[in-house]
């Protein structure tokens, strides 16, 4: 009859973990969350700055593509700084102005109209508490005129 000899492998990955400065998921996380908490207010601040900038934009008298080319590009920085944002509404209402500029024809009567209410739409997200009660319509309202002026390109092209 033969024995079975059983040994017992020591798990390596804890091993690495210590060798490489690692740490566990938990702690990571904690440390990512102390670290957003340090930028929350500088990113809200950049934030405050950016809406400024987006009105303004508008009445700035540069041209036409310069004007939406500026419009663009500040809402593109408020969305890569609205991480820091209790909730993902500003996120969301940046992207989505940036969508409505990327299709704009020009700034018509009509998409300047649209961009005043996205720069307001955001304002009021902005610094706000988490609830989407108060988000949702707003949300909703903000895709009604992304739709709108997608309706109304669409006319024009026929």
């Amino acid at each position: 009859m033969t024995q079975v000899k059983k040994s017992r492998m020591k798990p390596r990955l804890g091993q690495l973990m210590k060798q490489s400065g690692g740490m566990y998921v938990a702690e990571a996380l904690k440390r990512a969350d102390a670290t957003m908490e340090t930028l929350r207010e500088p990113s809200l601040t950049g934030i405050d700055d950016y809406i400024t900038a987006l009105d303004a934009l508008l009445v700035s008298g540069q041209d036409e593509a310069a004007v939406i080319e500026g419009l663009y590009a500040r809402a593109g920085d408020i969305v890569s700084l609205s991480g820091a944002e209790r909730n993902e509404a500003v996120q969301i209402a940046a992207r989505s102005l940036c969508d409505l500029l990327d299709e704009a024809p020009g700034l018509t009567p009509s998409i300047v109209a649209g961009i005043k209410v996205y720069i307001a739409s955001i304002k009021l997200l902005h610094r706000a508490p988490d609830n989407p009660d108060l988000q949702q319509p707003i949300l909703q309202g903000l895709a009604a005129v992304l739709e709108k002026h997608r309706g109304e390109n669409r006319a024009a092209a026929d």
